[in-house]
């Protein structure tokens, strides 16, 4: 049970709707995202940090993902 409940995607602006469309697209889920959401700046700064990684990386894209996946394997993620 989530300690704050994230917005619904009705409750959001077109911006983070944009963002959370996009995070439900790559991982399954935007539960996350709009609950981040509550706080607009905090979303959209975490937003970018996200892509400089994913952009800045030295890791191969595919070995990132594998590395992903084993993470959430371990931790019993669903997504």
């Amino acid at each position: 049970m989530a300690r704050i409940d994230p917005l619904g995607i009705g409750e959001v602006d077109d911006e983070i709707r944009h963002l959370c469309e996009e995070t439900e697209r790559q991982s399954g889920t935007s539960a996350s995202t709009r609950t981040y959401a509550r706080n607009p700046g905090v979303l959209k700064a975490l937003t970018a940090y996200r892509a400089a990684l994913a952009k800045e990386g030295a890791i191969d894209p595919v070995l990132r993902e594998l590395v992903r996946i084993k993470i959430a394997g371990l931790n019993a993620c669903r997504f």
